[in-house]
């Protein structure tokens, strides 16, 4: 069998990897290998569409057995909320499955002796605060998590680092802040109360919120996400003066984003039901992050404040989509 080079995107049936795929889908031709236990809405965007674990060695090492890999979007994980009820499974998951892509370039690295650049998605839950700060939180502050998500996410980061001493794996990673898309509906994570107010608003029902109303984290919108990841992932390697960063675009709390809402949704209602174990996350990660080093090594900045968020983004799709 003929040896193909790809892009390997896993969790592609997550909320990153429809809208990965579609940005690679618009703008060029590259033979997409997605990887997920569920289908994808349009297998005819990839090339192929495995439905499987990455704890699957052996689906792992067909992989390299058949595909030349360019790049790997690694984005299957459990996310914050499901990992604290299944802490095992998470560190199985999210630490183990990751060490088994690391793996599949290492051995592509041996056999092809070619470059592999490698993306993850890192979360702000690697950080870990005891009390609220008003300063934005550096890359290199306060790396004490409070979750398994967090720890898991931290030593992934490192073990990129680690395997990067190989100078033909390129790994590369962006602490996420919360991510809000207005086509697919958030699962899993301790940030989602954002998104789940906005699509609750727009389908005109009542939200009952887990966090407080007081609860202030970094958000940014799906379109910036993708921009950003294929922005860094674009950059000269030269040009980077550390592997891992933090972006964001907004911070409103629960209470102002609910007001912004309902300037456009009159008749929305929101209650709070507290859930003590994701106030408790919530309540251990930053309110803001500095995004400096992102903006001085590739130049990024988000496109979408959150007037912009919602006069471009939320309102016309919404609309157009539960009218």
């Amino acid at each position: 069998m003929s040896i193909k080079k790809v892009i390997l995107i896993t969790g592609s049936s997550g909320e990153i990897g429809k809208n990965l795929i579609n940005h690679f889908n618009q703008v060029d031709s590259t033979s997409i290998i997605s990887l997920d236990l569920n289908p994808i809405d349009n297998p005819k965007k990839v090339e192929k569409h495995i439905i499987g674990s990455i704890l699957d060695k052996k689906l792992i090492d067909s992989i390299n057995q058949e595909f030349k890999i360019d790049e790997i979007y690694h984005l299957a994980a459990m996310l914050s909320t499901k990992a604290e009820q299944n802490p095992i499974m998470a560190n199985e998951v999210n630490v183990n499955g990751t060490l088994n892509l690391i793996d599949l370039c290492m051995k592509q690295i041996a056999s092809k002796n070619s470059k592999i650049k490698f993306f993850f998605p890192s979360s702000i839950a690697v950080y870990g605060l005891d009390t609220n700060l008003s300063e934005p939180i550096k890359e290199l502050d306060y790396l004490n998590p409070k979750t398994i998500y967090g720890m898991n996410k931290l030593y992934c980061e490192k073990l990129g680092d680690y395997f990067s001493s190989n100078t033909l794996f390129d790994f590369r990673a962006i602490r996420f802040p919360g991510l809000i898309s207005v086509n697919t509906m958030p699962t899993g994570g301790t940030s989602d109360y954002l998104p789940e107010m906005l699509h609750s608003a727009a389908q005109k029902n009542a939200y009952e919120c887990f966090v407080n109303s007081n609860s202030q984290l970094p958000f940014m919108v799906m379109p910036d996400a993708i921009q950003a990841i294929i922005k860094l992932m674009e950059i000269e390697k030269n040009n980077l003066t550390q592997s891992t960063y933090n972006i964001s675009s907004f911070n409103p709390t629960a209470k102002e984003f609910f007001n912004i809402i309902k300037s456009y949704y009159n008749d929305f209602n929101i209650s709070y039901k507290v859930s003590i174990n994701r106030q408790k996350m919530v309540d251990s990660w930053p309110s803001s992050v500095d995004t400096s080093k992102a903006l001085r090594d590739w130049g990024w900045f988000p496109e979408y404040d959150i007037e912009k968020a919602f006069n471009k983004y939320f309102i016309p799709y919404l609309e157009k989509t539960y009218q």
